[in-house]
């Protein structure tokens, strides 16, 4: 626990009025949230039982399970999970063996069984236990099965909640879903994955996202000649998501690259020329063009880290195959260069905000993506 989660144990209230207050403003007066619903640790304890135990988090895209047991590692609310593929579905459990705990699985990978390295406890990937070396007489398997969580898919992506009662998510993206409708983003291909450890409190990377405001001094020379702010358009989203467009200038590549060619026949002349970025609260973060989906599904540690999982999906023939290899090295350092121009400010950020002398501050007209996120903060912590 760092210092700042210390020492702001038992401000949760205070940090619940304050909040009240700055976000029932409107959107002309808005504050940001206020300092310490960033740093302190009793609300991030309720972030935890409110937001993350109740909503459901993108784990990543469903091409990377595309083979019986391929598997990918995540955590939410401090709950060890894993999804993996069973055959002809993708499914998710708790990461815990059901004999004395032990985590099963690390990371991403393929296994047709998964054993625990503790013990050797061996489960299939339906999370039934099929082995128990040395068991004891009369000592039935099936009664240890992997505890099963809800798991849902939508346009390529793969979500997995640790509440069972939750409300299916689709339904709730409808009016979204039907603006990214023609970028096919079930079509998009991963191209790389990672994971990184970032030391800030996951709103402010999700806040980060929300608005373009920040790009023409953040990324003078990796994404403003391409994409300049002047050209931002902003629209309200809805009670589960938030997006906004960045608009593109006709023939000007990235610093790092020339302007790819445009594949999708579905998009129309205005959709060829923007990108629009999207959050689905709490913590999934998208970047679409017509040929690349820059994505980030954060998981928290605590008030003070937060895992960053990013990957590269491109849209089907935006990368030969022969040039796959080149690319990935190529497009990871570009995306390294621009996360890292964020992860600097955003790094900064989190310190400044356990500082006796920060206050909320006066939201332009830019950042109405970000006073909506503060609002659903307000709503999902403040109302019982």
């Amino acid at each position: 626990m760092s210092t700042q989660d210390q020492w702001s144990l038992d401000d949760t209230e205070d940090v619940q009025e304050a909040l009240r207050a700055a976000l029932e403003r409107p959107f002309e007066d808005a504050l940001s949230m206020p300092p310490k619903a960033y740093t302190s640790g009793g609300f991030h304890a309720l972030e935890v039982e409110r937001i993350f135990r109740r909503e459901w988090h993108c784990v990543g895209r469903e091409d990377e399970f595309d083979a019986p047991g391929k598997y990918v590692t995540l955590e939410i609310a401090d709950e060890p999970a894993f999804a993996i593929r069973d055959k002809e579905r993708i499914r998710a459990f708790a990461n815990i063996c059901q004999h004395r705990l032990a985590r099963i699985v690390e990371g991403r990978g393929q296994a047709g069984r998964l054993v625990c390295p503790y013990h050797a406890w061996t489960y299939g990937t339906d999370g039934q236990l099929l082995t128990v070396p040395y068991k004891r007489e009369g000592f039935d398997p099936s009664t240890c099965a992997l505890p099963e969580l809800p798991v849902e898919i939508w346009r390529g992506w793969v979500y997995v909640t640790l509440n069972r009662d939750a409300e299916p998510l689709a339904p709730r993206l409808e009016a979204l879903d039907g603006e990214m409708a023609n970028y096919r983003m079930e079509d998009y291909r991963t191209l790389f994955v990672t994971d990184e450890i970032w030391d800030t409190n996951w709103k402010c990377l999700v806040e980060n996202f929300s608005e373009a405001y920040h790009v023409f001094a953040t990324h003078s020379k990796t994404v403003e000649p391409a994409l300049p702010t002047r050209l931002n358009r902003y629209a309200p989203g809805g009670d589960a998501w938030f997006r906004f467009i960045q608009g593109r200038i006709d023939g000007v590549g990235y610093e790092y690259d020339e302007t790819p060619p445009v594949l999708n026949e579905r998009l129309s002349e205005d959709e060829r020329l923007a990108i629009p970025i999207f959050g689905i609260y709490p913590a999934h973060l998208v970047s679409l063009s017509p040929d690349r989906m820059f994505w980030l599904a954060l998981q928290p540690r605590g008030a003070a880290r937060v895992r960053v999982r990013w990957g590269l999906s491109v849209y089907p023939g935006a990368v030969k195959d022969e040039e796959r290899d080149d690319q990935i090295v190529k497009l990871r350092a570009a995306f390294d260069a621009i996360n890292a121009e964020d992860r600097g400010i955003i790094e900064s950020v989190y310190r400044n905000a356990g500082s006796g002398l920060a206050a909320s501050g006066r939201l332009q007209h830019m950042e109405l993506c970000l006073w909506e996120f503060g609002r659903y903060i307000a709503r999902m912590t403040c109302s019982e």
